[in-house]
């Protein structure tokens, strides 16, 4: 039998660690950036933010998720305008105790309806996240990005001025 190769993963910590590929569970995950001028929003997690996305569910496209993970935590509608980057992370959910290898799909996206809201929260979400919020694009750069890898900067200057 041919010995599995050995992944190094990472918490929303920064913290390594290894697990055999064979153990990895793949994950895909939508997430959309929406500018309104000079801001933009985010979902204040952890002890940093990310952007509002999130898991695609069996049977879903990825638009499907983004639209529906975007209005689950921050009550805004979108429509996507087009993709900006993708991305694979080797991700490990401590609070699970579970190792994934992550495929992270970024969209520009417009706000067309809805209200800022948490309603949408999940379980998980109500332990780690807060109420979405607009900021300076520039203040970016002085918080922690919550996810791996930090790809903040890339998909901001994506999106162009």
């Amino acid at each position: 039998m041919k010995k599995s190769q050995v992944i190094s993963t990472y918490d929303v910590y920064g913290k390594e660690y290894s697990v055999e590929a064979d153990d990895l569970k793949i994950a895909v995950h939508v997430y959309g950036l929406a500018r309104k001028g000079n801001q933009i929003l985010i979902l204040p997690a952890w002890d940093g933010y990310d952007f509002p996305g999130g898991t695609a569910m069996v049977g879903e496209t990825h638009l499907e998720t983004l639209t529906r993970e975007f209005k689950e935590e921050t009550g805004y509608d979108i429509k996507p305008i087009r993709p900006l980057e993708i991305y694979t992370s080797f991700f490990h959910h401590h609070v699970h105790n579970q190792d994934f290898q992550n495929y992270l799909i970024y969209y520009e996206v417009e706000i067309i309806g809805g209200e800022l809201s948490d309603a949408g929260f999940d379980a998980d979400e109500k332990q780690y996240a807060k109420l979405a919020k607009w900021v300076p694009i520039e203040s970016l750069q002085a918080q922690k990005y919550a996810s791996t890898p930090d790809v903040a900067a890339e998909l901001i200057a994506k999106l162009g001025s």
